[in-house]
């Protein structure tokens, strides 16, 4: 249990460091980040992670009363609405900042229009009711809903390991096909990473955490292995070939992926094609924990730079969310100046990837300190681990 663990909060620190730099829109790293070779990306990988580290955290929570659980996980989803108060206020004092220095046309971030048309007072209650998204907060905001919902999904496993899926499922569906998705209350723009559909992907999360927990070993056959690894595969040789000969893989590629629920790639909807792409990533990782690049994650050490950034989790995605627009409007700033010097524009960028991650480092080793020699994290209370409730997942692209 302990390694698994270490595994988790090291594919959670990898992907932190992932949705950072994909958070800088106008990056030049962002182009080589992993998430542009598959139909998913950190955001559905580090749902999918909330969805075991919950199951797993729950499994001595399993014969209390539910109002014990709906207590702590609601305590839980406070946390989270105070950390994403944080982003809100940290990311729109920012904004308005740099907004009043270079008008509304030298800003990156679209919100700068909503505060121009709609006020800021207006734009700060709409994010502060989380009903309109300033920054990344949108991330939080998801984490938050299936924080409140994760009691009822995990009494649902307690009396059936699958009794939560089918609902899931049928929401899913039906989210999907009948365009259930919330939108931003002042932009009118679909809501990224709306609660509806990504529901399922954390349920099953538990599903797989709840097999976990009672010893369960997922089955490892050669034909589903190729199958899993076909999947891996498909979208670099869409990206890789496809397009490049095939006018329609490139119209789906490029615009039609993004809006269709049964055959794109939607991140708003969660499609069939992001869950299955995801579920392969995960059975990859679970069957052939040999492979190369693998066995880096199942063995890592419990003191390696990822697990100490997947183990601050919460804090850690705050401070990137808020550093994300920072260097996003820096390099925005920066670009007239240096214009075609590219090099210079990467150096910058780097720099500001190097810095976040020491930062975070910094910030792990400082709270760490506070607790007894050896004692890498606080002791568990009641039941719930720290690290165990989503935490914090990806922006439009992570």
């Amino acid at each position: 249990m302990p390694q698994r663990r270490t595994t988790i909060d090291a594919i959670r620190g990898f992907c932190l460091v992932n949705i950072f730099v994909n958070h800088i829109h106008n990056g030049y790293l962002t182009r080589l980040s992993p998430s542009w070779v598959g139909f998913s990306d950190s955001a559905d990988l580090f749902v999918l992670l909330s969805g075991i580290s919950t199951a797993l955290a729950a499994r001595e929570m399993a014969h209390r009363p539910l109002g014990h659980s709906v207590a702590l996980h609601w305590r839980r989803a406070a946390r989270l609405y105070a950390f994403d108060l944080i982003v809100i206020l940290a990311s729109f004092s920012l904004l308005a900042a740099i907004l009043g220095l270079r008008g509304v046309e030298g800003v990156h971030a679209p919100e700068t229009g909503l505060m121009r048309d709609h006020g800021a007072a207006r734009l700060l209650w709409h994010a502060l009711c989380l009903g309109q998204t300033v920054g990344y907060s949108f991330v939080l905001r998801l984490h938050i809903a299936l924080t409140l919902l994760a009691p009822f999904l995990l009494r649902l496993a307690a009396w059936r390991p699958w009794a939560q899926l089918p609902p899931a499922i049928l929401l899913w569906v039906l989210a999907g096909q009948f365009d259930w998705v919330i939108p931003n209350s002042l932009s009118g723009e679909p809501i990224h990473l709306t609660i509806l559909p990504w529901t399922l992907l954390f349920t099953i999360g538990i599903v797989i955490g709840q097999g976990l927990n009672r010893g369960v070993v997922p089955p490892r056959n050669r034909p589903l292995t190729v199958l899993a690894v076909v999947c891996l595969a498909a979208y670099p040789i869409l990206v890789l070939c496809l397009v490049h000969i095939w006018p329609a893989a490139h119209d789906w590629a490029t615009t039609t992926r993004f809006d269709e629920f049964w055959l794109g790639a939607s991140k708003t909807y969660q499609s069939p094609l992001r869950l299955l792409h995801v579920l392969a990533l995960a059975y990859v990782g679970m069957a052939l924990p040999d492979a190369p690049l693998i066995r880096f994650f199942h063995t890592v050490p419990r003191d390696h730079a990822l697990v100490r950034l997947g183990r601050r989790s919460l804090p850690v995605f705050t401070a990137g969310a808020i550093a994300a627009v920072v260097v996003t409007e820096m390099l925005d700033l920066a670009a007239a100046p240096l214009a075609g010097a590219w090099p210079a524009l990467l150096a910058l960028e780097a720099a500001a990837i190097a810095l976040f991650v020491g930062l975070a480092l910094r910030f792990d080793r400082r709270a760490r300190g506070a607790w007894p020699r050896g004692a890498l994290t606080p002791a568990p209370r009641d039941g719930l681990r720290e690290a165990a409730a989503p935490a914090a997942l990806a922006p439009v692209r992570a």
